[in-house]
């Protein structure tokens, strides 16, 4: 043979997305000059290359040539070993070609995310959540899942064994949030929580979310119950202590007097019941505004009443307005800043929506707190803009504070426009001032 190869080394590695460099060392043992050509033969040939692509020998000399190795970096190209060749292939005597072999091992790439959904959630007994895990690695990923709250108010029903996603595919578990005690009556209480996603290799991911209790009995409900008791109540008294003594006695003398001028008897008697009947009514109208009911409207031939407008709800109270205000918080990265809203004497806030914006894709916390407590605190790289909004309003008390607090990790680089020095959150509150 006239041509001899061989690679240095035989075995190597590289990671997906980098490169491996491979020496191919020739020598031409004949007695003529020698023109060689090279071709990568087997699975690693569709990413490899040889450099230069052609290489000339005179007689008794040796030389090298470069193998290139570039996989890319995609979850249908697994970890493991993949065998090579190379074909070393004389332009003047083909019949001397000689093929080397080696093999690169592929190294496992960690490429894993996950996501909460909803961010916030509210209920009166539980709230429903789920994780979304997204492997973009080369190898199945086995996870595990915990929840954590800082007053420890909550109990978490999450999946007890492991979840395992396969390269390229999303995994979505399903959760359940249960505080431990019950608000029977009052306000909505948020309670601040972050789920751990961990995974068999590579560190932690933690996700932040809130739960909004709801009281279990609706405002006002149990003052309606009793003034509803209060009234049947005093309906029954008048009926049984007036109109039905009245009612009897009326028929009994009616009864008497038939013989001796029985219409004018009737007319007599009718006329006094009707008077004791006038009696009642305005007792009744009286107990019921002793209740803190409206007075009930005598029964009609023909009524005229008009139904409620559909749609229709309980009018604002005396002095709201429409409220809105946008409070921007800066930090230097590994600094705090925050923006502060306070409620004017003699006001109260009703908190019905809320806007977070990260215009700029910073990293980080942003932290939306009501006069200390935590309200809600999502991950600054989760969202750009992400709207939120409440059936029950967050009642918000005179001097109370909102306030935003941005923990800046990393300041975020836009897309267009000059690059920033600092992050920027903002939170647009609305809802009404009363």
């Amino acid at each position: 043979m006239t041509t001899s190869a061989h690679l240095e080394p035989t075995a190597t590695s590289v990671l997906p997305g980098e490169e491996a460099r491979v020496v191919l060392e020739l020598r031409n043992s004949g007695d003529i000059v020698e023109a060689y050509h090279f071709e990568v033969l087997g699975a690693a040939a569709a990413w490899s290359s040889v450099e230069p692509a052609a290489l000339s020998l005179y007689p008794g000399t040796a030389g090298q040539v470069t193998l290139l190795l570039r996989p890319p970096r995609d979850v249908a190209l697994p970890a493991g070993p993949v065998p090579f060749a190379v074909r070393v292939q004389p332009q003047e005597q083909p019949q001397h070609a000689t093929v080397p072999e080696g093999v690169v091992e592929l190294l496992p790439v960690d490429a894993l995310s996950a996501e909460l959904a909803p961010q916030l959630s509210q209920g009166r007994g539980s709230g429903r959540i789920r994780i979304a895990v997204d492997n973009r690695g080369n190898l199945p990923v086995s996870s595990t899942f915990s929840g954590s709250d800082r007053g420890e108010q909550l109990t978490f029903t999450l999946p007890a064994g492991p979840t395992v996603t396969g390269p390229g595919l999303a995994s979505f578990v399903p959760g359940r949030i249960r505080p431990r005690k019950r608000i029977w009556r009052g306000q909505p209480v948020p309670h601040a929580f972050q789920l751990v996603v961990t995974p068999d290799r590579g560190a932690p991911i933690a996700l932040d979310g809130t739960f909004v209790q709801q009281p279990v009995l609706p405002k006002g409900l149990l003052k309606a119950v009793i003034a509803a008791v209060a009234l049947a109540a005093v309906l029954a008294g008048i009926w049984f202590g007036l109109l039905r003594p009245a009612v009897r006695g009326v028929a009994k003398d009616a009864a008497k007097g038939a013989v001796a001028g029985p219409v004018e008897t009737a007319q007599s008697q009718a006329a006094e019941a009707k008077q004791k009947a006038a009696g009642a009514e305005s007792a009744a109208a009286a107990a019921q505004k002793a209740a803190g009911q409206s007075p009930t409207p005598a029964p009609s031939s023909s009524p005229t009443a008009t139904p409620a407008t559909p749609g229709a709800g309980p009018a604002p109270g005396p002095g709201a307005t429409l409220f809105s205000s946008r409070l921007r918080a800066t930090a230097a990265a590994g600094a705090q800043g925050s923006a502060t809203y306070a409620v004017p004497e003699g006001r109260t806030l009703r908190l019905t929506d809320l806007v977070l914006e990260n215009p700029q894709g910073d990293s980080g916390t942003v932290t939306i707190a009501v006069d200390g407590n935590a309200l809600l605190a999502p991950a600054l790289e989760n969202f750009r803009e992400q709207d939120f909004h409440w059936a029950s309003p967050i009642v918000i008390t005179a001097n109370q504070k909102v306030t935003v607090t941005v923990d800046c990790r990393q300041v975020g680089h836009p897309a267009s426009g000059p690059t920033p020095t600092t992050c920027a959150s903002a939170a647009l509150i609305s809802g009404s001032l009363e």
